[in-house]
């Protein structure tokens, strides 16, 4: 285990007992990949003061189950929970503003995930592949969804988007084979190609106004299910 400044900046196998880790007073930040590969890490509470989580800090650790961060955390950084294939459930505390790049990418056990108010964007892969996710809260004050952001989150079976999201990305919701419902609000300006590609789209809910609806991205579906 090291600390540098308030920073963890690295933890060990060894320094894992019993599947958790406890850390020592004065940390303030968990730095990039401080936990990568932990691969005996099971469960972790992070502690008052901690601020924030660097980039791929618990990447990799793919017997994590479960974790609790505390409030104050304000940043989570790209790909820092990447791969944690056994993660079912995490709580994020208000005071985040953005939903990294690929931060929860690949935690297939997820079923379910409630962002908090104060999210104004969801990054670029931010849940692809987080094959048991059936379930996602989006508050209002999201602006945008990234990239591939839902991409084969196969157990998806609807979403609604607050008004005020303007624009949803290319492949944002793509491979979402369970996805048959979706409403959609009227902030919406900006739908990228393949954005819902190989859904099971039945109904999409909208109070369309003026969209741009790029080639290959919905137009099938807003010809056979539109409901105005």
């Amino acid at each position: 285990m090291r600390v540098i400044d308030g920073v963890l900046t690295a933890v060990k196998n060894e320094d894992i007992i019993n599947g958790t880790f406890i850390f020592p007073e004065g940390v303030t930040s968990i730095g990039d990949s401080a936990f990568k590969y932990c691969d005996i890490l099971t469960s972790i509470v992070l502690p008052e003061g901690i601020t924030s989580i660097g980039n791929y800090a618990f990447a990799g650790c793919s017997y994590l189950t479960s974790i609790v961060l505390p409030e104050g955390i304000t940043s989570i950084g790209e790909s820092a929970f990447y791969g944690c294939r056994s993660l079912t459930t995490i709580t994020l505390p208000e005071g985040i503003t953005s939903i990294e790049d690929s931060a929860f990418y690949g935690c297939r056990s997820l079923t379910s995930v409630t962002l908090p108010k104060g999210i104004t964007n969801i990054g670029k892969s931010a849940f692809s592949d987080c094959t048991s996710l059936d379930s996602i809260t989006i508050p209002e004050g999201i602006t945008s969804i990234g990239e591939s952001a839902f991409f084969e989150c196969i157990s998806l079976n609807s979403i609604t988007l607050p008004e005020g999201i303007t624009s949803i990305g290319y492949c944002s919701f793509s491979d979402c084979t369970s996805l048959t419902t979706i409403t959609l609000p009227e902030s919406i300006t900006s739908i990228q190609a393949f954005a819902f590609a190989n859904c099971s789209i039945k109904k999409l809910h909208t109070p369309w106004g003026s969209c741009k609806i790029n080639h290959n991205s919905t137009q099938k579906i807003i010809q056979n299910y539109l409901y105005l």
